[in-house]
């Protein structure tokens, strides 16, 4: 089965009923927290209200176009800073390990590339998570350096350049 990702962006009235009812139906679609984590949907709210523009603070979801499922999703962490932005991203366990977060990171990558003020991509990952840094290293990310933090643990920090 090929891997043809679909992004679709959540807009403001999606994030505010999902974080009220922590349920939102979508394109037919009904997104719970373990495709969208409340973590993330709070962050995209708060960001916008800070000020930040919505296309940087909007979650996408990972839509298979050929199986009409959501598989995942993913955002930015913050609206481009010296020309990088952050991305995070996750699939459902029911379809790990099937290239879906592949496909779906080359996707939102597509999207950060299309603005000409984004220079570079970064992302973290676990040291202990070897699927992720995978899908990491097949869209073209290099591994810039490792942190520690406190409640993630170890991480190796990575970067995708124009």
């Amino acid at each position: 089965m090929k891997n043809k990702i679909e992004l679709i962006s959540l807009n403001i009235e999606n994030v505010e009923i999902f974080i009220t009812n922590r349920l939102v139906r979508l394109q037919g679609f009904e997104i719970t927290e373990d495709i969208l984590p409340q973590i993330v949907a709070n962050d995209a709210l708060t960001r916008f209200k800070n000020g930040q523009d919505w296309f940087w603070c909007s979650p996408r979801l990972f839509v298979h176009s050929e199986m009409g499922n959501v598989v995942g999703s993913a955002c930015f962490k913050n609206s481009p800073k010296d020309g990088l932005v952050e991305i995070g991203y996750g699939v459902l366990e029911l379809y790990s390990g099937k290239g879906f977060a592949t496909a779906g990171v080359a996707m939102i990558l597509k999207e950060a590339f299309s603005k000409p003020e984004v220079k570079g991509i970064t992302a973290e990952t676990s040291v202990d998570n070897i699927a992720s840094q995978r899908v990491l290293e097949k869209n073209g990310f290099t591994k810039t350096g490792t942190r520690e933090d406190a409640e993630d643990g170890s991480l190796i920090t990575w970067q995708c350049m124009r």
